[in-house]
């Protein structure tokens, strides 16, 4: 399984929709999703990610869906305590454990809402998580891509990545309309798989498209 991680173009956030420049990152964005052959498509259900979504949409004939869970909240982009420090410990097998930081105050409950959502959608579609790897319960070639957010998508990568939220909050530059493809592959057989980042935040569709501020 591909799984496509989308955020929204460049926002008009008092409208909750896309500036004229954001319409043109949609547009160039379709043009390239349109030759990853997606199967699914799920948008979060902001005004501004189903924006975005609705030129893949139109140029691949693939009716979108919503996933609530995907929207965006001020909890998802709050700052790591520096003072302190993110301390956990990580395994392939079991993933990250023993977070400090990971649940302080207000934010562990969007942080534990986000796994758990997420542990529910990717079982919905055949990868059950079992620590840090996903038993696969029903094998799939498909390729889903999700419109989502800037603060969300980053913590959601670290996630599946095996890493704390704050690491992708610091780590990960989500760009307008960047692109992120992580593989779902059981590589050794075993009927597990291991999530593998081909690329992340990737926006070469607007660097080759031509489209500028």
């Amino acid at each position: 399984m591909i799984l496509y991680i989308i955020r929204h173009g460049d926002p008009d956030y008092a409208n909750d929709t896309l500036t004229e420049y954001g319409w043109r990152q949609a547009e160039a964005l379709g043009e390239r999703m349109a030759k990853e052959k997606l199967d699914l498509i799920y948008t979060s259900p902001m005004g501004r990610a189903i924006a975005t979504a609705e030129p893949t949409c139109r140029k691949t004939g693939i009716q979108s869906s919503i996933e609530p869970w995907m929207a965006e909240h001020i909890d998802y982009m709050r700052s790591p305590d520096f003072k302190n420090d993110v301390e956990y410990n990580f395994s392939f097998k079991k993933g990250v454990t023993e977070y400090k930081d990971y649940y302080q105050g207000e934010r562990g409950e969007f942080i534990q809402k986000m796994i758990d959502s997420s542990d529910e959608f990717l079982a919905r579609h055949g990868y059950v998580r079992e620590g840090g790897i996903y038993r696969i319960a029903e094998p799939s070639n498909k390729r889903i891509a999700c419109f989502c957010h800037g603060g969300f998508g980053a913590a959601w990568i670290s996630h599946l990545l095996g890493l704390p939220a704050t690491f992708g909050w610091f780590k990960i530059t989500m760009y307008t309309t960047c692109v992120t493809k992580l593989s779902f592959y059981d590589f050794d057989k075993t009927g597990y798989a291991q999530v593998t980042a081909e690329y992340i935040a990737d926006v070469s569709h607007n660097v080759y498209g031509g489209v500028k501020p």
